[in-house]
């Protein structure tokens, strides 16, 4: 049987480009490994990583260098979940393969949206898609719903789980859709051999109470002892004192999520710049943060309470 997908938080890491658009593979490591000592679970290679912006072979050196330097620092148990999303089959069946060679323990899948029209009208393709990857991936299958990158495919609970029951490489699922019923229907269905995840921390607290087993969230790139604060309070809720704490704690991180969210990658980048002199250029079309938003993410109380 596939190994399962651990509970915890997940962080999808930026990639790093120097001034001559080349992957800078020394920030990457410096920062997966601040990411990462606190227990934060790395993501390589998913939305906030320039997926799309990245060719094969810098998918593979990503990955490499990130085991490497975990390797080397008492990281040995810590997973990689590798993001292989790709418009066909083929493609992501090559990059799952790819993932795995290099060290992933988990491929993160996405549902192909470039044709989301012609899927959408015929939903078996959609299942049939994920259940082929699983067939022929190396490592176990984690599904990423997530309908705005997506082509506005959003897998419902039933979709979800056929999928997992007719593929057992399929493992997992982050839920980015942010849908909490979606979570108790999909754990109450396939119970603890099935580890579903909040696509966003900021409704950790609310998916935990209904089966979630964590979540992923760009956050913890800028604060991951508070994520993992918050992770670990859910995790202890049996009196009023330790719901209040992860209240409140849930709270800090909602509010400062909801603000890194409104300027995406590109905001990210620029708050890891400022914190840490890491490259702040995006690959183009994408184009460095404007001043207005530098300045309105410079000024967040929301993110100034994560110190």
């Amino acid at each position: 049987m596939a190994k399962l997908v651990p509970s915890g938080v997940y962080a999808p890491l930026p990639a790093f480009f120097n001034d001559k658009d080349e992957l800078d593979l020394d920030a990457y490591v410096k920062h997966a490994l601040y990411v990462a000592k606190p227990g934060v679970i790395p993501v390589v290679s998913a939305t906030m990583g320039e997926a799309a912006h990245l060719d094969r072979q810098e998918r593979i050196q990503l990955i490499q260098a990130m085991r490497s330097a975990f390797d080397e620092n008492d990281l040995r148990q810590t997973p990689i979940v590798a993001g292989v999303g790709a418009p066909s089959t083929r493609e992501t069946i090559a990059l799952a393969k790819d993932a795995a060679t290099a060290g992933a323990g988990f491929a993160l899948v996405i549902a192909p949206g470039y044709f989301a029209g012609a899927l959408k009208a015929n939903p078996n393709s959609i299942k049939k898609f994920f259940t082929d990857v699983a067939s022929e991936s190396p490592i176990p299958v984690i599904i990423y719903n997530f309908p705005l990158i997506a082509g506005g495919i959003d897998l419902s609970s039933t979709d979800v789980v056929d999928i997992a029951r007719a593929a057992p490489n399929v493992r997992g699922i982050m839920l980015s859709c942010g849908n909490v019923g979606k979570v108790s229907r999909i754990t109450s269905q396939l119970g603890d051999s099935f580890t579903t995840l909040a696509g966003f921390i900021d409704f950790l607290l609310p998916s935990i109470s209904v089966g979630s087993s964590g979540a992923i969230s760009p956050l913890p790139n800028l604060a991951p002892e508070l994520a993992m604060q918050l992770w670990r309070s859910t995790q202890t809720l049996d009196s009023a004192q330790g719901w209040e704490k992860a209240r409140l704690l849930q709270e800090k991180a909602s509010l400062a999520e909801e603000v890194l969210f409104s300027a995406s990658v590109v905001g990210l980048k620029y708050l890891l710049n400022q914190k840490f002199g890491y490259p702040v250029t995006p690959r183009l079309p994408l184009l460095p943060l404007s001043g207005d938003v530098a300045a309105r993410l410079s000024t967040s109380q929301h993110l100034k309470n994560l110190k």
